[in-house]
């Protein structure tokens, strides 16, 4: 039986999801304007926004590769960062109405494809995890995201009066296959590249800002973890921060966020108020876009640098890091 996120009756499913949701049958869903009319056609077709992400890291590189639509625009990038040498390659597409740009609402199957002339990009959900396909100019990636026996965290909150998001997560997961950068090759499994996952869609609200935190590598006791939190999207009666420790989920309370608003380049810090979570980032890096067409805007800072601190389960367990690779983001999108 297939598990769609919309009810017959035109109702949101909200809550975290053990188990898969394989449609986001967003066309089924009874958009009402704030005052409680039902939303014209082309607010039903506008309104709704997608991306997904796929980065993997570890000591010799990391890279980022996403895709979005905005429905009013298409925006596309991908990058490849050195951190011994902070080299870095990136490239990026915007396109009017998302021309070229093909994504799926079936976050468990298909593939999402952008097709223009200076990036070409191709994710596929595959039997345990996804497949990775991107090009451009300097950049060749064929790479396989394996989570075999991990446990996406799958949410969905209501967002404004009226709209939902949906998020598939996950992080911490092995890495193969192989990037060819410039004049390299690396074949990402040997180097030990581990991977972050996030499909996201929905109705969100008309103008939205959030941070976001991931790390994958090991502890200093040798243990494969994996982080994503964030502050500003998902935080409507259900949490989607979290973190896998050997593929196992463990949720965090809210986070929250210390940074220099006027230099997003200085260290940051990421903990909440139990103590649950403590970790210092040291920027070493970015891929940032500024976009301000009126209608749509984006203003999107997604930082490459080094965690350090502690994480702790509920039960007690810590989990310490140390010169961990990661992002942080700073972003405020008007869809």
């Amino acid at each position: 039986m297939t598990e769609r996120l919309i009810t017959p009756d035109g109702d949101v499913r909200v809550g975290i999801f053990s188990s898969p949701i394989d449609e986001v049958n967003h066309r089924d869903f009874d958009l009402r304007t704030p005052m409680g009319r039902p939303a014209s056609a082309l607010q039903r077709r506008m309104g709704f926004n997608q991306f997904e992400f796929l980065g993997a890291m570890c000591d010799e590189i990391v890279f980022g590769v996403a895709i979005a639509d905005v429905r009013y625009a298409g925006t596309g990038f991908a990058y490849v960062h050195e951190p011994a040498t902070r080299r870095r390659t990136e490239r990026s597409v915007t396109r009017p109405l998302a021309l070229g740009f093909d994504l799926v609402q079936t976050p468990e199957s298909g593939a999402s494809v952008l097709d223009t002339g200076p990036l070409k990009v191709e994710m596929r959900a595959i039997d345990g995890g996804r497949h990775l396909h991107a090009r451009a100019r300097g950049i060749e990636l064929d790479a396989r995201f394996l989570e075999d026996g991990m446990e996406p965290m799958r949410i969905c909150t209501r967002a404004g009066a009226t709209g939902f998001v949906f998020a598939r997560k996950t992080a911490g997961h092995r890495v193969e296959g192989t990037l060819r950068w410039e004049d390299r090759e690396i074949d990402l499994g040997a180097a030990g590249a581990l991977g972050h996952h996030d499909w996201s869609a929905g109705y969100m609200r008309r103008e939205t800002f959030w941070n976001w935190a991931c790390l994958a590598g090991r502890t200093t006791d040798g243990r494969v973890i994996g982080l994503n939190a964030s502050c500003g999207v998902n935080e409507t009666s259900f949490l989607e921060s979290c973190f896998w420790v050997d593929g196992t989920l463990h949720r965090l309370p809210p986070i929250h966020f210390v940074y220099d608003r006027r230099d997003l380049h200085q260290p940051w810090r990421v903990h909440d108020e139990q103590g649950r979570i403590d970790l210092h980032f040291t920027p070493e890096g970015a891929h940032a876009e500024r976009i301000d067409a009126g209608v749509v805007a984006s203003n999107f800072t997604q930082l490459l640098g080094r965690y350090r601190g502690h994480i702790r389960t509920e039960s007690g367990d810590t989990h310490t890091v140390e010169a961990l690779p990661g992002y942080a983001e700073w972003h405020f999108a008007r869809w």
